[in-house]
């Protein structure tokens, strides 16, 4: 746990806890503002519409009220999915963000304050009358999901085994550098679903009504915690960022924002750092 205890924050918009502004990496302080990688394509999370250029989404919403309470201001780096670690270690950004999940493996090169509980999930076209409604019900067929996307990945090869265990053909997987770009493997019937983020499907099912359906209702092949990651070398920025949404949650802004975007469901009930599913579920 970090060494910080967490200040009274408040909740107020612009209110410095000071303990936590003072213990930020220098150069962080010295610059104000908290870079964030993001692929900004994965509603409700992180996302911009059509033809525009602000970002929005409930971990947007929550990073900006992180930040206001350390001092600092947002500025969004766009990186694809497969970029973000990389991106860190680069230096080309504070915070790896976007729906990143924290995985064990993952540890290994990032730290991870865990912020949104969720899971994966199966789109199709709500056309399509097959009897898809489990991940075991995809042998012989076609998915497509993001590029980097190594918990997904992972749950489809397993699945595929298993389809080969009973004599059937394995699953095809499609990866693709960005989730709308996935998504359009689905909409031009290359693939029978997209896999993706329970949240993220909901929304699309819902932007988009007669046009799509989760397969299996509400149905999730495996569970991660998305999380904001930060470099190993860099822990003063993790425990910061840990404290602020710590005392967020204390005074109820965490759970306000979660439910502005219809995602109460998907809170934790408690901020961690490097937690992820596989620890929880032991």
């Amino acid at each position: 746990m970090p060494a910080l205890s967490l200040a009274q924050a408040g909740g107020a918009t612009g209110m410095v806890a000071r303990e936590l502004r003072e213990a930020l990496p220098a150069t962080i302080k010295s610059s104000g503002t908290l870079r964030v990688g993001s692929q900004q394509t994965f509603p409700p999370v992180e996302y911009r519409e059509d033809g525009s250029n602000e970002v929005q989404g409930l971990s947007v919403d929550l990073l900006r009220e992180i930040a206001s309470r350390l001092g600092l201001k947002v500025q969004y780096v766009h990186a694809e999915y497969a970029s973000l670690i990389p991106g860190i270690q680069a230096g080309r950004f504070d915070v790896a963000s976007g729906g990143l999940s924290d995985t064990e493996e993952r540890e290994e090169k990032l730290d991870f304050v865990n912020y949104f509980n969720s899971g994966v999930g199966m789109l199709a076209l709500a056309a399509e009358k097959s009897s898809v409604n489990t991940i075991d019900d995809l042998c012989g067929k076609g998915v497509a999901t993001l590029l980097g996307s190594r918990v997904i990945v992972n749950a489809v090869n397993a699945a595929s085994e298993r389809c080969s265990a009973r004599g059937q053909q394995k699953i095809r997987i499609e990866q693709l550098p960005a989730a709308p770009d996935a998504r359009m493997q689905l909409d031009l019937g290359r693939v029978h679903v997209y896999l993706g983020d329970i949240p993220a499907l909901v929304y699309l099912a819902s932007k988009f009504p007669g046009k799509y359906r989760i397969a299996g209702g509400n149905y999730t092949f495996t569970s991660y915690i998305l999380s904001w990651g930060t470099d190993k070398s860099n822990p003063a920025l993790r425990d910061a960022i840990f404290a602020a949404a710590k005392s967020m949650q204390a005074d109820g802004s965490y759970q306000k924002i979660m439910g502005k975007w219809n995602s109460s469901g998907f809170a934790l009930p408690e901020i961690t750092i490097n937690l992820p599913a596989s620890k929880r579920n032991k």
